[in-house]
């Protein structure tokens, strides 16, 4: 969705929330609602998670069921946007003079992929393709609205899953394979395979400024973390007789950062051992993903701002007081309220160079 400077007028904002079957069709609007909250993430393997306070009897199946939450900003001329559907679990009745009401935790759709596991050993040869695999262990979790962006890479090396393994570890290890990002889901509940995208790459939403039409509060905070940052980063595989072991290498050399070799005259390397990777580049691409997870948390702003169309990992850009700087965000959260602001953190992004 678009982000456009409607965006930036008064509001009159509203909440739904509808309650889906197992295939995420709409059964009906959940009015019995009372309040709610919902966070979303970058950081988390699952991505979100959320509660609801609904009153009086409802009819509920909390083992199938799924909500979608949607948000009206109330401007003219301004779609509204699903902004998370998620799976209910762990529900609390509460009852009093006045009735009963239940608190509801709410779980990413990624849930059912997590907790869905081989029931015996999983194997792939050399040669098979990635993502069309991973797309078929989706589909075995339950998952039936997948958003998969095609690719060619196939493994070059076999991989092998105990029983008993989460069907989301092994799509994620795929993924990572491949260069893509980690299993990922919609306002609208549909699964998202597609190929990772380093943060200077991405294109920003949204441009946070002050002035007379800031949407951000003028109270925000920046924290910095300058303890053990690396400046290289060395990825390995096993390999085995047949398929010799691929070495990724992400180095930070930009003379302007204050953690490149360049700076700190000496490297603080990182390592880590990964079971399958596609190919030479995406190694080192991987290198260069994980340097920067470990450097990005170097510089993150917190701040609270309208509510807008924009999901974790998305790009944006931030002027305010003298600070000017592209982010990536990593978490937001919302009070289902008309008067609800979204209490956001964000990366800075940092070129390694």
């Amino acid at each position: 969705m678009v982000i456009t400077q409607k965006l930036e007028t008064a509001r009159r904002p509203s909440w739904t929330v509808d309650l889906l079957d197992e295939k995420n069709r709409l059964i009906r609007s959940l009015d019995e609602v009372i309040s709610g909250s919902i966070e979303l993430s970058a950081t988390t393997k699952l991505g979100g998670s959320g509660t609801l306070t609904i009153s009086g009897e409802t009819q509920i199946d909390w083992l199938k069921h799924r909500v979608r939450i949607t948000y009206n900003p109330g401007i003219a001329g301004v779609t509204e946007w699903a902004v998370a559907t998620m799976l209910v679990s762990s529900p609390t009745m509460k009852h009093n003079e006045h009735g009963r009401t239940y608190e509801v935790a709410l779980l990413s759709t990624l849930a059912a992929i997590d907790e869905d596991t081989t029931d015996s050993t999983y194997s792939l040869a050399a040669g098979t393709p990635i993502i069309d695999t991973v797309s078929k262990v989706v589909r075995s979790a339950g998952a039936t609205q997948i958003a998969a962006t095609p690719s060619t890479a196939t493994l070059r090396s076999s991989m092998m899953w105990p029983a008993g393994t989460s069907k989301l570890k092994i799509a994620n290890e795929l993924l990572d394979a491949a260069n893509y990002w980690s299993l990922k889901t919609d306002g609208y509940g549909r699964t998202i395979i597609a190929p990772y995208t380093k943060p200077s790459a991405r294109t920003p939403k949204y441009k946070f400024q002050q002035g007379s039409n800031a949407i951000h509060s003028s109270e925000w905070t920046r924290e910095q973390d300058t303890s053990s940052v690396p400046n290289q980063c060395i990825i390995t595989t096993s390999g085995d007789d047949k398929t010799p072991a691929l070495v990724g290498i992400a180095r930070n050399e930009n003379p302007n950062s204050p953690y490149s070799y360049q700076a700190r005259g000496r490297w603080i390397t990182m390592t880590e051992e990964v079971s399958e990777i596609a190919t030479q580049e995406a190694a080192n691409a991987l290198a260069a993903r994980r340097l920067l997870d470990r450097m990005t948390p170097v510089a993150k702003i917190s701040v609270q701002h309208a509510i807008l169309p924009l999901e974790p990992d998305d790009a944006i850009e931030f002027s305010d007081s003298g600070h000017n700087v592209k982010a990536t965000v990593q978490r937001m959260s919302f009070d289902l309220s008309y008067d609800s602001l979204c209490r956001a953190d964000w990366r800075e992004i940092i070129n390694v160079g």
